[in-house]
């Protein structure tokens, strides 16, 4: 049985009554709308001072969705591992919701940050989804087709030179224009008087083609927007009141805000404000095959061929998980469960295992998201880490060769093994100094990347780190009693300094920019790490050397050049580095004078135990590989010489072995 489960003070709600049927029964294909609805849809206007995308506001519904409950334990779930998610999503300030629904009963219920059932929240992309429903509705009425084309629809002044483009080019994203999803959240326009400007359908079709249409996948958020008014115009409705009348109304989902464009048509893939509840119905109405109280709302050969892939889009980077997408549906293979995925900016997800009967739902308050800093707990890596089980009949992964897997060999090359059962995600950094234990940086597992510290063989011995802020490359002090990493985002990161049994907590830099790749003196007493200030692209951007004592004080420059990943010799008197120029270099600063010698090209250098020799990668023929060559750069040995991209040793205490983190990409 799956081992689902969430953390919660109660997975149950008490205060929520079972469901009850206060949706009137639907006695043909168009229940009429209700008069509330109808003027509801009226209450939503144009925003003149938002003419693309609605703010990021949160509304009350005043009359939540009710829900039968029922405790994880009844339906096969752990309320154990629930508990644990719940918690770790609890450390994002900006968290709202967190819920989890199977066999159509919801089993888990929180909200955060001052969040509750009541509140409505932009659900931003998530609401693509919901018009590939809308969207469906209107082919299976007959008012329109999937080889319809938007010139047959649109007014001409509109449409421009695109008139070919069809409901399907557009449900795949697949327009074939030069759209930038990032240049869409900031197209530039001219204040008019003119009525219905400026027109976000406009904005979008006056862009250039680039590619024949339906030939190449390539996100856009202006695409639904100009479905949207294809499906306004063919059904001869507004697609609030459409919705209100075929979807929304019949399953008891009451919306709150709804983003409207100057030309009157409302958004179709953003800017809709829903509740967590009326999220999850969505889903479960997609989980019941478009059944509602024994009425077929949405045709189910529709949804079979909305939620079928339509473009493959490969393995995720770094994870054992493939991508798909459908008509406005997102597809992944997890943890060996076809998973069906509607997303939207900030965090706002809707998860579901259609084998599992199951789906997750969370939400995120991005009202200050343009401040930065932004909390986002990962939807996909939460179904993962905590409510997927991978059957074992279902194989392994296609993309499992994409993650990077960990490798010991010894220092002449041989006896290279893999270790089996290495948790997807954690990256080694540093070998205790007793050899009984690695730390390492695992992403994913708790909703962000927290330092841990596991046995060599991978076994999972403790958490040292609880914070949302991303924590990584831990080193372990000479007498094994603490470690110093890093945290903070790739522009603004600080080093700090715990227990290596998680407790002591101490900040040691608050550096502007970034500081990381700790590295300790061999007496213990100092840490030297890198220094930017730069644009940063990613983490480990480079930097100067600098050095701080194990308290914080005393910040000493050490070395004003563009260098990376220090390492601090056994003897104390030297730091291996990367000189990073146009070509990076491996080099080695002599701490007395100050000099640097170069010892010809590589990455990552790392001291033996004796300080005799350097472990380092190096491309010598088109493909990282493992070299070992002596302290003064002579003798260089390649240890690995296949097309595993092969980078990050790491020493054992005893020089016996070697540490590395090996990926396959063919």
């Amino acid at each position: 049985m799956c081992a689902v489960a969430l953390a919660a003070a109660a997975c149950t709600n008490s205060t929520s009554p079972a469901v009850t049927s206060t949706t009137p029964a639907v006695t043909s294909t168009t229940p009429p709308v209700s008069a509330a609805y109808g003027e509801e849809c009226e209450s939503f206007t144009v925003d003149p001072e938002h003419a693309f995308f609605a703010i990021n506001d949160t509304y009350t519904d005043p009359d939540p969705v009710e829900w039968e409950t029922a405790a994880p334990g009844d339906v096969g779930l752990d309320e154990a591992v629930l508990e644990e998610a719940a918690a770790n999503a609890a450390l994002s300030g900006d968290i709202a919701s967190l819920l989890v629904v199977r066999d159509g009963k919801l089993v888990f219920e929180r909200y955060f940050n001052g969040s509750d059932a009541s509140q409505a929240n932009n659900v931003h992309s998530l609401s693509k989804s919901i018009l590939s429903l809308l969207t469906g509705l209107a082919i299976d009425d007959g008012t329109l087709e999937l080889d319809s084309t938007i010139g047959e629809l649109l007014p001409s002044e509109l449409v421009g030179e695109h008139g070919d483009l069809t409901v399907e080019n557009l449900l795949t994203m697949s327009g074939g224009l030069e759209l930038s999803e990032q240049d869409e959240a900031h197209y530039e326009w001219e204040r008019s008087d003119e009525p219905g400007e400026p027109s976000f359908v406009r904005a979008v079709l006056e862009r250039p083609s680039v590619t024949p249409p339906g030939s190449e996948f390539a996100y856009s958020t202006g695409l639904t927007q100009v479905l949207a008014a294809v499906v306004t115009e063919a059904t001869g409705q507004s697609l609030c009141t459409f919705a209100a009348e075929r979807l929304f109304g019949p399953v008891g989902i009451d919306v709150e805000k709804w983003w409207v464009e100057t030309g009157g048509y409302f958004s179709g893939g953003h800017s809709l404000f829903l509740t967590p509840r009326e999220v999850a119905r969505v889903g479960q109405l997609v989980l019941q095959n478009g059944v509602w109280e024994d009425q077929q709302l949405v045709p189910s050969a529709w949804l079979e061929e909305s939620l079928a892939e339509r473009w493959d889009l490969g393995c995720l980077r770094f994870q054992p998980v493939h991508q798909g997408y459908g008509y406005l549906w997102w597809r992944y293979d997890r943890g060996g469960h076809e998973v069906w995925n509607a997303s939207g900016f900030g965090g706002q997800e809707l998860l579901i295992v259609d084998d599992l009967d199951l789906l997750l739902v969370l939400t995120h308050d991005t009202s200050d998201v343009e401040e930065g800093g932004h909390q986002q707990v990962s939807g996909p890596a939460l179904l993962r880490h905590y409510l997927l089980d991978e059957p074992a009949e279902k194989g392994a992964s296609t993309c499992e060769s994409q993650t990077f897997g960990v490798h010991t060999i010894r220092p002449d090359g041989t006896g290279r093994s893999q270790i089996s059962g290495w948790p997807v995600g954690a990256g080694p950094s540093s070998w205790s100094p007793d050899g009984s234990s690695l730390a390492v940086a695992m992403d994913g597992r708790d909703l962000n990347s927290e330092i841990y510290v596991l046995a060599t063989d991978g076994t999972l011995k403790r958490r040292l780190t609880h914070d949302f802020a991303f924590d990584a490359m831990p080193a372990w002090s000479p007498d094994g009693s603490s470690l110093a990493f890093m945290r903070g985002g790739p522009a603004q990161s600080d080093l700090y300094r715990v227990n290596a049994d998680g407790t002591d907590l101490v900040q040691l830099t608050d550096f502007e920019g970034y500081e990381h790749s700790p590295t300790w003196s061999p007496d213990g007493t100092r840490i030297a790490f890198v220094w930017g200030h730069e644009d940063a692209r990613g983490f480990g951007e480079s930097g100067q050397l600098w050095m701080v004592g194990v308290d914080g004080s005393d910040p000493t420059l050490l070395l004003d050049e563009s260098i990376g990943y220090p390492a601090w010799s056994p003897d104390g008197q030297h730091i291996a580095l990367e000189i990073r120029g146009d070509v990076t270099r491996i080099g080695v600063l002599d701490l007395s004078g100050g000099v640097v010698v170069d010892l010809g090209g590589g990455y990552v250098p790392k001291w033996s135990p004796d300080g005799a020799r350097l472990a380092f990668v190096a491309d010598r023929g088109g493909n990282l590989d493992l070299f070992v060559m002596d302290a003064d750069g002579n003798n260089e040995v390649q240890l690995t010489q296949d097309e595993a991209f092969d980078t990050f040793p790491i020493w054992s205490p005893d020089g016996d072995t070697i540490l590395l983190m090996s990926r396959d990409d063919r």
